[in-house]
């Protein structure tokens, strides 16, 4: 009995108590989970963001590591149908959208991403969107280096900084196919031409050959021997070199750069163009006169979209010329007595070759002292999308089987597996057709690849990313790790590899056979998961003031003071709106309403933006209750200059889906670029080559 009592005494839980417990307990941990995802999102916002920023402020250590190459200005243009290029002074550096149908005004983009004006591609919609609007390099360069030797070939080697670069191959004539890709020498000085003094006179054998004289119209006939057609134009007579192996003068194509007033029929406005002249008198433009080749300045019109009958003047002091660098074919040995001439060495990668002569040439500055020799180039970026990582490859590998591993800086890299955000094929790095983008595999087979490794010694390719035996690196894509591996078994302590080192010729490779390749600079380039960019931004090196009449008539490059010839605000310094968000410093400003009468050495924020006339310009702001000095006659404004560099990342990780409807896909476009979280790196400009 006792036994039995005590059983039933023992405590228990039923079993409507256990479900009782569950459901409690599932209430909770649902309200848990709820909370999760939310917080996820933003942990993952929050390290892409991160990720962004580190990839800026790398672009900006690597920049001002090269600060000397720094180019002049990054701008938005068109090239027209002979070569010749027009800066889109207007173009908004904060508009993310593909251009719309320059005839309705509606966007449409095919299904397989091609943007249509007038109903004809004009592009793929990743290369003319966000960062990818913005993309032509002005004016990077620097003094010729002395040469190295590469492949047997001796050359002086120049990289320039945002390769890869886009590039256009003219096979009938091995080289490149127009002016995409540019060279060119220092600026000449500029003289004033007088026919009244007969300067300068072609017969005269003491020509100075690093100056050039523009002659206005009203001045043109010199010494009786003006070409004909070119009287009372303008025009550029420019000293001819000679050649000291012949001893005959040569001919030199010349870059020239300006702002130029042209009337389209209704009104005068400011086109800022770079043409190119070329040495050949059946050019409307071109003759050659005993020492001097002359220009006609309006005549460079010609073939272009702008009439020469259209041209009303040139802004002087916007006028530059330049010796432009030949372009020696593959096979052809450097001129010995010609130091303007180069070789495209890794033609898409951005390695040039140039005449090694030109390592130890001098030229005529703007004072008369001698100054290096420099190579100056414009170029179009092929894709800001594509990240350029630099390091030097790890000393030594372990003996017990360790494999040094580098941290690339990006978490994922896009496989070239892998689709792009719009639901397109990704397969690397080029699109399909660029030919002149793809590089070799391992075992020297040409394509697209989603990662390439190049050898900035050499302008080679170092073989790898594979698991065979002679591949020296592999990379986890899902981790953003490249690991190294020796591979030759003789030697543990160091890493060796294979590089392709380019032959000189269009898509030519030659295997370097088994090289060391630890300690060598190397650049990782790839595009990372998130459609992630990073773009370098750069106004002007310098400004010229002017005075235009109207809105329209300011061109990049230029400033203007407000209120001084009848439009914009006496408190505004103007600029075109391509300079939106820059920062300048200002040498003087003669002021009303301040302290002292003038303000030197003083930095603006181009920050505001304003529409006048039609014309939106972009304008800095003079302290509160400033305005400018209108006795000052219109020189209020002195020594404007350039005064930092931005490096914007783009990261955007959402997606969009292609349809049948042109008008629909271009919408959909449209709003998945308001989704880009944008960041922004700002240093001082410790470069820029005038």
């Amino acid at each position: 009995m006792v036994r039995g009592m005590n059983r039933r005494l023992v405590a228990g839980t039923s079993l409507i108590e256990i479900l009782t417990v569950i459901v409690v307990f599932l209430v909770g941990i649902l309200a848990v989970v709820q909370i999760f995802p939310p917080g996820l999102g933003v942990l993952r916002e929050n390290r892409a963001k991160t990720q962004a920023i580190a990839m800026a402020r790398a672009e900006v250590q690597r920049v001002l590591g090269q600060s000397a190459q720094i180019p002049e200005r990054i701008v938005a243009g068109v090239f027209d149908t002979v070569g010749n290029f027009f800066v889109l002074s207007n173009s908004n550096p904060n508009e993310m959208n593909p251009p719309v149908d320059s005839g309705t005004g509606i966007g449409e983009m095919t299904s397989s991403g091609q943007v249509l004006d007038g109903g004809n591609p004009i592009g793929d919609w990743t290369k003319l969107t966000g960062a990818n609007r913005i993309t032509r390099v002005i004016g990077e360069g620097k003094p010729i280096s002395q040469p190295t030797v590469i492949n047997g070939i001796s050359g002086s080697r120049m990289q320039l900084l945002f390769g890869p670069i886009y590039y256009q191959y003219d096979a009938p004539n091995n080289r490149s196919l127009g002016q995409v890709l540019s060279v060119y020498g220092n600026d000449l000085r500029r003289t004033q031409g007088s026919a009244d003094n007969q300067n300068p006179n072609s017969a005269e054998p003491l020509y100075d050959t690093d100056s050039f004289a523009f002659v206005p119209g009203t001045e043109a006939t010199l010494s009786g021997l003006t070409p004909a057609g070119f009287e009372n134009k303008d025009q550029i007579w420019i000293g001819r070199l000679q050649d000291l192996g012949t001893n005959t003068l040569k001919s030199h194509a010349y870059r020239v750069s300006m702002s130029f007033v042209y009337n389209d029929g209704v009104t005068d406005r400011v086109v800022e163009a770079i043409f190119t002249a070329f040495p050949n008198i059946a050019n409307a433009y071109y003759r050659e006169l005993n020492n001097y080749a002359v220009i006609s300045v309006p005549d460079l019109l010609t073939g272009s979209a702008f009439a020469p009958a259209g041209y009303r003047g040139v802004e002087l002091a916007s006028v530059r010329v330049q010796r432009i660098f030949q372009e020696v074919p593959n096979g052809t040995p450097f001129d010995a007595y010609d130091p303007y001439q180069y070789k495209p060495w890794n033609y898409a990668l951005g390695t040039l070759m140039l005449n090694p002569a030109g390592a130890n040439e001098t030229v005529k500055d703007e004072n008369g002292n001698d100054s290096p020799l420099m190579a100056r180039v414009d170029y179009s970026v092929y894709d800001w999308r594509i990240i350029r990582d630099e390091f030097q490859v790890p000393g030594q590998i372990i003996a017990t089987g360790f494999n040094p591993v580098v941290k690339l800086l990006a978490n994922q890299i896009m496989p070239s597996s892998g689709t792009r955000v719009d639901g397109q094929p990704y397969g690397g790095i080029a699109l399909a057709g660029d030919n002149f983008m793809y590089t070799p595999d391992l075992a020297g087979n040409l394509g697209s690849r989603d990662f390439v490794l190049m050898d900035l010694q050499s302008g080679g390719i170092i073989a790898g990313n594979s698991g065979v035996a002679n591949s020296c690196y592999e990379v986890d894509k899902s981790s953003g790790n490249i690991r190294f591996k020796d591979t030759d078994s003789s030697d543990s302590l160091v890493v060796t590899g294979h590089i392709w080192v380019p032959d000189g010729t269009f898509g030519g490779w030659v295997d370097s056979g088994p090289v060391e390749i630890a300690g060598r600079r190397v650049q990782a380039l790839y595009m990372a998961t998130g459609e992630y960019a990073v773009q370098l931004l750069k106004a002007s090196s310098s400004y010229n003031v002017v005075f235009p009449t109207a809105a329209n008539q300011l061109a990049a490059g230029q400033c203007y003071e407000g209120g001084s010839n009848g439009w914009g605000q006496p408190n505004r310094l103007y600029f075109p709106l391509i300079d939106s968000g820059q920062k300048v410093t200002v040498g003087e400003l003669w002021v009303a309403g301040y302290s002292e009468p003038v303000i030197r050495d003083r930095d603006l924020r181009i920050a505001g933006i304003e529409s006048i006339g039609g014309v939106t310009v972009a304008y800095a702001e003079l302290p509160a209750g400033v305005t400018f000095d209108a006795s000052r006659n219109n020189y209020a404004v002195r020594r404007v200059e350039g005064a930092s560099i931005k490096v914007r990342s783009f990261y955007n990780p959402q997606r969009f889906n292609m349809t049948s409807s042109t008008t629909e896909n271009f919408e959909r476009l449209a709003r998945w670029t308001q989704t880009y979280s944008i960041t922004q790196t700002e240093t001082f400009d410790a470069g820029g080559n005038n």
